[in-house]
């Protein structure tokens, strides 16, 4: 029988609700974090940018700003980032950006960088946006480049006004993923025709179709013991510990993040990230059994 704890921190933001302009303070912060990253260095400015309670994952989930004052730039690494989507709720007091990430050396070949993806999460508080959650997945150099598509309030919206909530949804997702469905029929049950999924040593898969198929062998073998959940209007997010078993590939773990948009009075998932934590097996040793003593 499985044990069934989940913790939810439900963050309902009542208030008019801003317009979709309020999309642009969120990126002007994401372009000071970068600069910020280019001039003064990692550390800074995630110290700076990161909230008091921010988590981030190394590999797995810690407290951002306890991690960054523990830890030193290396004066050789440049981290650059580029964001190729970003969304805000109707209130304007949660978004999000994702995009590129690349890891260089300072006068080294670009053979010698690294790259990924990254989603950080911006909640707006009293001195601004703060990102409250960032997290990232490594690939190879990709073979085209995206450019920048902020939604825009052309969009229709819908504020929310009567507080609907994505837990059931989010806890619908999980069960699906772990049934015969396996993880692509959750998605085809929760996915947006528009979703993006984040995956380590993959390009990122645009388009419901596409994630469902990527994601079909794909079996969730443990409810997690811990699922937050954050909310503002029209657009929540929840991350949580997941485990995976895969015929081909076999049994993986990691950190899973969705982030859910209110369309037409239904949550759905516009974005995914699976963050895979390396697992080390340990070696079984044969022995030979014991004789029985006479």
């Amino acid at each position: 029988m499985i044990k069934f704890i989940c913790t939810l921190f439900i963050l309902i933001f009542a208030g008019s609700a801003f317009s979709q302009p309020e999309l642009q303070p969120l990126l002007d912060t994401q372009r000071k974090f970068e600069k910020m990253v280019a001039d003064d260095g990692m550390r800074a400015a995630f110290l700076k940018f990161l909230g008091d309670d921010a988590i981030i994952f190394q590999p797995e989930a810690i407290n951002g700003k306890q991690y960054w004052d523990a830890n030193k730039d290396d004066p050789s690494l440049v981290l650059s980032r580029s964001t190729t989507y970003s969304d805000v709720a109707a209130n304007g007091l949660l978004g999000y950006t994702t995009g590129n990430w690349r890891l260089y050396q300072k006068g080294k070949s670009e053979g010698l960088a690294k790259f990924g993806q990254y989603v950080t999460i911006w909640e707006r508080r009293a001195d601004g946006f703060r990102a409250s959650l960032d997290i990232t997945i490594a690939h190879e150099k990709l073979p085209f480049s995206e450019t920048n598509q902020p939604s825009r309030g052309k969009q229709s919206r819908d504020i929310n006004k009567r507080g609907r909530s994505p837990a059931d949804s989010s806890m619908s997702f999980l069960r699906t993923s772990m049934s015969g469905a396996r993880l692509g029929g959750a998605y085809e049950k929760f996915a947006a025709d528009d979703v993006r999924l984040l995956r380590d040593n993959m390009p990122p898969i645009i388009g419901k179709k596409k994630v469902v198929v990527a994601m079909n062998d794909y079996l969730s073998i443990d409810f997690p013991k811990k699922v937050a959940l954050f909310q503002a209007a029209d657009v929540a997010y929840t991350w949580n510990p997941c485990q995976f078993d895969n015929s081909d590939e076999g049994y993986m773990k990691g950190n899973c993040l969705h982030i859910w948009k209110l369309r037409n009075k239904k949550w759905w998932i516009v974005l995914g990230v699976f963050a895979q934590v390396p697992t080390v097996n340990e070696p079984i040793l044969k022995t030979r059994p014991k004789r029985r003593a006479k």
